[in-house]
């Protein structure tokens, strides 16, 4: 992960705002949904949005380990495996975003394992261009790289980041600027506090354990 890694915060509406295209989208293609199969932890609430929107009640998750907070890890597996039964049911896989698309990948592969389903669908909020993996449905893309920050998950990849800057300050101005001049991304003091706090928290884990 780079010092001076950019970054896009994602609002909550913004996130709506996505969602509603990507049910859209679904919705023109056509096809019959009847069960949401979202990929955890990201699309816990893309996947929860869209079964509102789709009318689908049936909603389900995985759970797949690829990143924690903006550091890759080496491969994409299986953590917690899918414990619903699929077989004959029209699938939707939701992500909040497919970024090298090996998540994507791997979580259609397991799926097939699981199940037979009569269709399985892919849907991601964003997709990077830079992508192996092209879902069925998406709302927007992202062409020149950059790390996204959705609301659910903002105290793990600031603390993340704060934590990688290696600053001999916890200063919130000096921190907002660091944010400004290393990743171009406007943070409040809030935000900062409350990954500030999720640091000490992981720091204080850390020394327990060892």
């Amino acid at each position: 992960m780079s010092d001076t890694m950019p970054c896009t915060l994602v609002t909550w509406e913004d996130v709506y705002l996505l969602c509603r295209e990507v049910a859209r989208k679904v919705r023109a293609a056509g096809g019959p949904i009847d069960m949401i199969v979202a990929i955890a932890r990201g699309g816990y609430i893309p996947g929860r949005l869209l079964s509102d929107m789709l009318g689908v009640s049936d909603l389900t998750s995985l759970k797949i380990e690829h990143y924690r907070g903006a550091q890759k890890q080496r491969e994409a597996l299986v953590k917690y495996p899918l414990n619903a039964d699929i077989n004959g049911r029209h699938v939707l896989l939701v992500d909040d975003v497919c970024d090298s698309g090996d998540t994507f990948a791997v979580a259609v592969e397991h799926l097939h394992r699981s199940g037979t389903p009569r269709s399985l669908h892919t849907a991601a909020m964003q997709l990077k261009t830079v992508s192996a993996f092209v879902p069925d449905h998406y709302a927007g893309t992202i062409g020149e790289w950059r790390w996204i920050i959705y609301p659910w998950a903002v105290n793990e990849d600031l603390s993340g980041l704060i934590e990688k800057m290696r600053l001999d300050t916890r200063d919130p101005v000096r921190l907002q600027q660091e944010f400004r001049r290393r990743h171009d991304v406007a943070v409040t003091f809030q935000q900062i506090e409350d990954a500030l706090w999720l640091l000490e928290l992981e720091n204080r884990r850390a020394n327990i354990a060892n």
